[in-house]
Order: C-alpha cells, then sequence, then structure tokens
C-alpha cells in the first residue's frame, strides 16, 4: 500500500510542478496521500518525513507554497533513489578489455549537417536525396558518423523513397552507435516493412552477433520478417543456415520466404542441400531463378556433373512448337496445354543456358557454344549468344559481336567484366573497336562505349581494402594494377571528351587517374555554353586536382551553371582543398555579383563563406609556401 501511495504521489508531484503551487495545497491526492502515510510514519521513519512535508505543504501560503513544493519534489526523489536497486551482472570471468570501436562524433561542417538533415527529413529544399545520404555515407572522413543525426535514422527507414540507401549506406557507416535504437523500434511479429528494415540495418551492423536475432525472427516473424532474416543468415553463416533454409525451401507457405531460403543456400556444401537447388531450379520461374544463382555458386564436387546432366537430348534437339489444327473444345485445350508446356520447356533452357556459363567450366562453355550455333529455337540460340558474351568467351568472338549491341543491359555489363577478368592485359586492344567511329554510329554503340568506360574507371578509384586484404571495389588488385599501367585508357578517355555523349565517364576515368593530360581539354570544355551542372562538377573535380594558374578563372566559369546548395557545396569543397590564397578576392567578388544579380538562399550562401573564411584565413609563411 506505502509503495504504490508513493509511486502515486511521485507522480503527482511532477504533475503540480507544471500546474502550480496553490493548485497542489489543495488537491484532492495530497490530503489521501497523508492520511495514507501518517499511520506508517511510527515504523518508517522516512514515510514520517514525508507525511510532514506534505503537511507543510498544505498549511503553506504565498510564495512559501512554491519553496514547500519543491522540498516535496526533493524529498521524493531521494526516497525513489533510495527504493531503486541496481541489477549487478553476473559473475562471468575476470574483466576484459572491450574490442575497439570506430569512433563517433560531429564532423560534419552546419552547411553539410543541414544538407543532410534535410536530405533526411524531406525538407522544402532538399534534392537528390538518396545520392546526397550516400555521398555522405560513402564519404573518405566519415562525415556520416554525426551523433546528430542519429535520431533522424528510424524515420528515413521509414520513407520508401530513401529507406534502401539508408540500410545499404548511411547505417553501415554509423556502425554499433545506432544499434540500441534499431533494436528498440524493431517488432519481429507485428512485422511492418520499417521493421524488415530495421532487422536487415542490424544483420548489416552486428554481422555474427546478429545470429540468435536472426533466428528469433525466423520463428516468430511474418513471412516477410522471414524471408529477411534467412536471406541475412545465409550470407552471414551459411552452414548454419542451411539446415534451416532446406525446411523453409520446400515447406514453409510463403512463396517470398522459400526463394530467399533458396538463396540462402548458395553457400552451403551438403548433398540434400543440392538436391533441393535442382528440385527448386525444375520448379517455377521464380523459384528456378533463385536457384539458378545460388547452383551457379555451389562449391558442391558433383555441381558441375549434375548440372550438365539437365541438359538432357530431348532439350538439345528441342524445335519449333508445331500447331496441330484443332476444331473441337477438347482439342483445342489439349493444343494450348502443349504450347503452354513447349513454352515452359524453352523457358528452362534458356536460364539452363545461363547457368551452364556461369558455372564457368570448359565443358559447359562448350556446350553453350554448340547451342549458339546448333540449336533448332532462336530464343535459345540468342540466350546463348548472351550468356557467352556475359564471359568475354573467346571462342567465337568475331560470331558473338554482331548479338552485343541489342543484348540487354546486364549482358553488356558482364561482358565488359568478362573481358577485362580474361585477361587485363589485353582488355584494350578487345575493347577500344568500340570506340572507333563506326561502332560509335551503331545503334547502342555509344550506351556500349559508356558502360566500358565506366568500368574502366573503376579500375582507378580508391577504396578501403576489405578485411582479408582484396580490394573494396569488386576488382581483382591484379586487373586493377594492369589496367591503370596500361596509358592507352586514359589516352582513350582524352579522346572522348569531344564527344558530349562519352564526356562524362571519361572526366570521372580522368579525375581518378589524376592524370595533367586533359588539362588544355578540360579548360576549353569550361568555357562552352550550356554546361549541366553534372558536366561542370565534373570539370570541377578534374581541375581540383591539377596545378596551373588558369585554373582559378575557370572554377569561376564553372559556378555558373551550378544550382543549389548542394551543388555549391561540392564546388566550394574542391576550392577549399586546392587552398590558393589568390583564389579569395576572385571568389568573393563573383559571390558579390551573383547576390546583386539574385540574392542566393542561405543554404546556398553557406558554402560560399565558409570556403571563403578558409581561404581569407591568417597564413603563416610556412603555410604559404605549403
Amino acid at each position: 500500500m506505502a509503495k504504490d501511495t508513493l509511486k502515486q504521489l511521485d507522480r503527482d508531484v511532477d504533475r503540480w510542478l507544471f500546474a502550480g503551487a496553490q493548485i497542489a495545497r489543495t488537491d484532492p491526492n495530497l490530503a489521501a496521500a497523508r492520511d495514507t502515510l501518517a499511520p506508517l510514519a511510527a515504523r518508517a521513519p522516512a514515510l514520517g518525513k514525508v507525511t510532514e512535508q506534505v503537511e507543510k505543504l498544505q498549511n503553506a501560503t504565498g510564495k512559501a507554497a512554491a519553496s514547500e513544493l519543491l522540498a516535496l519534489a526533493s524529498l521524493m526523489a531521494q526516497v525513489r533513489g533510495a527504493q531503486a536497486t541496481p541489477a549487478l551482472p553476473e559473475a562471468s570471468g575476470d574483466l576484459t578489455p572491450l574490442p575497439p570501436a570506430r569512433k563517433i562524433g560531429t564532423p560534419l561542417t552546419p552547411t553539410e549537417l543541414n544538407t543532410l538533415v534535410g536530405a533526411l527529413t524531406n525538407a522544402p529544399d532538399a534534392r537528390q536525396r538518396s545520392r546526397v545520404i550516400r555521398d555522405y555515407a560513402m564519404s573518405d572522413r566519415g562525415a556520416a558518423r554525426d551523433l546528430r543525426i542519429l535520431p533522424l535514422v528510424i524515420p528515413a527507414l521509414s520513407d520508401g523513397t530513401i529507406a534502401e540507401v539508408v540500410v545499404q549506406y548511411l547505417v553501415p557507416a554509423l556502425g554499433e552507435a545506432i544499434v540500441p535504437s534499431l533494436q528498440r523500434h524493431l517488432d519481429l511479429e507485428k512485422g511492418r516493412a520499417l521493421d524488415v528494415r530495421v532487422l536487415r540495418a542490424i544483420a548489416r551492423i552486428e554481422g555474427a552477433k546478429a545470429t540468435d536475432l536472426l533466428r528469433e525472427a525466423i520463428e516468430k516473424g511474418v513471412p516477410d520478417i522471414r524471408a529477411a532474416a534467412i536471406a541475412e543468415l545465409g550470407r552471414i553463416d551459411p552452414l548454419a543456415a542451411e539446415p534451416i533454409a532446406i525446411v523453409l525451401a520446400e515447406k514453409d507457405r510463403s512463396k517470398d520466404v522459400r526463394v530467399a531460403a533458396v538463396h540462402a543456400l548458395a553457400g552451403a556444401p551438403s548433398d540434400q542441400t543440392l538436391d533441393v537447388l535442382l528440385r527448386a531450379f525444375g520448379g517455377t520461374a521464380e523459384m528456378r531463378s533463385a536457384a539458378e544463382s545460388s547452383l551457379a555458386a555451389s562449391k558442391h564436387p558433383r555441381a558441375n556433373e549434375r548440372i550438365i546432366a539437365l541438359f538432357t537430348p530431348e532439350l538439345r534437339d528441342l524445335g519449333h512448337f508445331r500447331i496441330k489444327k484443332a476444331t473441337t473444345k477438347e482439342e483445342k485445350d489439349a493444343a494450348a496445354k502443349e504450347q503452354k508446356a513447349h513454352t515452359n520447356q524453352v523457358e528452362y533452357l534458356v536460364d539452363l543456358v545461363d547457368l551452364l556459363t556461369a558455372r564457368g567450366t570448359d565443358e559447359g562453355a562448350n556446350l553453350v557454344l554448340e547451342t549458339f550455333r546448333g540449336h533448332k529455337v532462336k530464343e535459345v540460340r540468342d540466350a546463348a549468344a548472351r550468356a557467352l558474351l556475359r564471359i568475354g568467351f573467346p571462342g567465337a568472338w568475331e560470331e558473338l559481336m554482331p548479338s552485343l549491341y541489342d543484348a540487354p543491359e546486364a549482358t553488356k555489363d558482364e561482358f565488359v567484366r568478362g573481358v577485362i577478368a580474361l585477361d587485363p592485359a589485353k582488355a584494350y586492344d578487345r575493347l577500344a573497336r568500340f570506340f572507333e567511329t563506326g561502332a560509335l554510329a551503331q545503334k547502342n554503340g555509344a550506351d556500349l562505349a559508356t558502360r566500358i568506360l565506366a568500368r574502366i574507371q573503376n579500375h582507378f578509384e580508391e577504396y578501403e581494402e576489405n578485411e582479408d586484404g582484396t580490394p573494396g571495389n569488386g576488382e581483382s588488385a591484379e586487373a586493377i594494377q594492369v589496367i591503370r599501367k596500361d596509358e592507352r585508357w586514359v589516352d582513350l578517355a582524352v579522346a572522348m571528351l569531344v564527344n558530349k555523349n562519352l564526356r562524362m565517364p571519361a572526366l570521372v576515368l580522368l579525375a581518378n587517374a589524376n592524370t595533367p593530360k586533359a588539362l588544355g581539354d578540360a579548360l576549353s570544355i569550361s568555357r562552352e555554353e550550356g554546361l549541366s551542372s553534372e558536366e561542370a562538377l565534373l570539370v570541377f573535380a578534374y581541375l581540383g586536382k591539377q596545378r596551373d594558374p588558369r585554373l582559378l578563372h575557370a572554377f569561376l566559369r564553372l559556378l555558373e551553371p551550378l544550382r543549389g546548395g548542394y551543388d555549391y557545396g561540392r564546388a566550394c569543397n574542391i576550392m577549399t582543398a586546392y587552398d590558393d590564397p589568390a583564389l579569395a578576392p576572385m571568389l568573393r567578388s563573383w559571390l558579390d555579383a551573383k547576390q546583386k544579380r539574385k540574392r542566393l538562399a542561405r543554404a546556398e550562401a553557406t558554402p560560399f563563406e565558409e570556403c571563403l573564411r578558409f581561404l581569407e584565413r591568417a597564413r603563416t609563411p610556412a603555410s604559404a609556401e605549403d
């Protein structure tokens, strides 16, 4: 009884501190608390003090009532503290140091913070929200690891426009600092879209430490939660996921969970897993697609043998469907059924061709080449051509080229990747032909050339190494070194600057290569009228890595096509890093003229103010020389 009375009195005191002392002294609850606690005062002196203070508050008048209410609040805080019982951890051995954790602080400048907060909260002036979030999350200086944005992450995960980029980039950049907040908002049984994203985010951060949570999610969660949980468990620990995924793949009622379970079996080595994947490959289109990706990655010693065995003589000799004359309903239904079965066989064979190619064996590739050259069904021949192009197969190079320009985007990307992976030293000789005038004039010629440049520039980018020491950009260390040493790629990018369709990927490559070869061309581009903001920023990025007195005027020219605080911020970051004191008066003059024509918004002007403060700082002789 006394404990309940004290709890209620404590809540009432909080209420009275807002309502006022005069209301408190006449509140019926105060008198009721006194009547309950007074008889117990003889056995508990603390209750006597509370009763005494309550009476003082009841009898106080004027300003004295406020003092007595504050005294009662202080006394209740002491009582509450005396009742608290700290929960001590169980003894678990000797104390050990905590593992090192990445630092988190407040590295964002006011302008950067305003930009990132605007992107996360969908502020009225926010533009290109996903790109802004991704850029800050991938910043080399860890800009996104800022304590001030932690409260905004959960609401951002509920925003379908940016939720995926937050899960993939921002949450991993924040690291374990965000995990407690994520865990508080996770409801496995409710299974909202937010819960799925939160679960994935926790798994991305904690890795193996999230295994128990993922198991619980598979047991308790709704289908969307189970699908996400088995997918993450398969990624984190394929062996632990294997027995669970085998059951889910064939017995779960949800199609999405079965598909996710099949994907999760990609790294599992057992005979039972191989059997499950082969059965799934013979199932529906969605199951077959999932099984195809898992079988392509299978390390089972008999995987190649059993996959090739799927290419039966019946499938090799499969011809076009011959429509039979039908007059009765039964005959028409039977014909429609046969046609559907034939269509399913063709689709199955197309997927099997892709799988045989993805396995990367000579036997499988030669079988696909045989299919490309001689199969009766055009859809199957086209599929074989695309499959061989994806791996840059050298056995039928000239035969395959006509099929390349009309191939799907993914096939083109895989083709370029395959050519480079096959032999990086010969990649230029094989791919340079696609930059010749006739090739660029082909339908989709510029698109293919753009994809080649984009893939090549990936070899010039600087990435942090993965934990195993491999490059973090997905390229092999050998290929990176070979491509970087081949100066012909840089010369090709310089030559492509005159082609407006290829200028942007060429500029990215040149900026990453940090070569002075394109300085004259870049200065010429800076003088062009009608540049897009993205083109201007790419030229900015390239010039910012060079040193030449002409660049200061080029910087000012390139500011004209830019729009908005984010673009201005990127340009100012480049000028700040360039750090030439001679730029300060030129930039201030440009800014004054700009403000006279049309006054910049606060978010637009702030990057320039910060940049000018840096450039106009007092410099020591040593820093001036630097």
